[in-house]
């Protein structure tokens, strides 16, 4: 993966930040409520990040951006690992359906790794490419499970039309 924790950023467990390009940083000891401003953290092609006191970010190109699509695909990137450090937190429940771009019938790919005993579950997204999962076996588990309860819930609506798909 193309990002790494950046000390830019503070008070944030277990996320994936943008990486430092030239501007470094000194890691913050204010807290989350108290956020004092924060030197710039540059991007992929020279875009400027900057936290605001507000929790708001600001980025500033330094020059105009024209990407190629490996570019593009590196400074979208770096902007998921910032908004993953933003507050509000992305939330923990699933969004309505509606509100969601689905990808119907991604390009997927499913492994154990040996080292961690961990299962890695890759989806193609078609518009954020391709996406990693690490987790448990019983995670997994837990997820296959859920599945099978959504098939289960699809054949009941196939043998009776007024049972709504979920």
């Amino acid at each position: 993966m193309s990002t790494s924790t950046v000390p830019n950023f503070p008070n944030v467990p277990n996320t994936v930040m943008p990486r430092p390009h030239d501007i470094g940083g000194q890691a913050s000891t204010a807290s989350t409520a108290e956020r004092a401003p924060q030197a710039p953290v540059r991007l992929a092609h020279g875009l400027l990040a900057i936290r605001n006191a507000d929790g708001s970010v600001t980025l500033q190109p330094t020059q105009p951006l024209t990407l190629q699509a490996e570019e593009l695909e590196a400074l979208v990137n770096d902007l998921a690992g910032l908004r993953a450090s933003m507050d509000p937190p992305y939330p923990l429940d699933c969004p309505p359906l509606c509100a969601l771009e689905p990808c119907y019938s991604p390009r997927h790919w499913v492994a154990c790794d040996p080292l961690t005993g961990k299962i890695l579950i890759f989806l193609r997204h078609h518009l954020f490419g391709w996406l990693g999962i690490v987790q448990t076996p019983e995670a997994s588990l837990e997820m296959l499970k859920s599945v099978a309860v959504e098939m289960k819930n699809l054949e009941w609506s196939e043998d009776d039309p007024k049972r709504a798909l979920h």
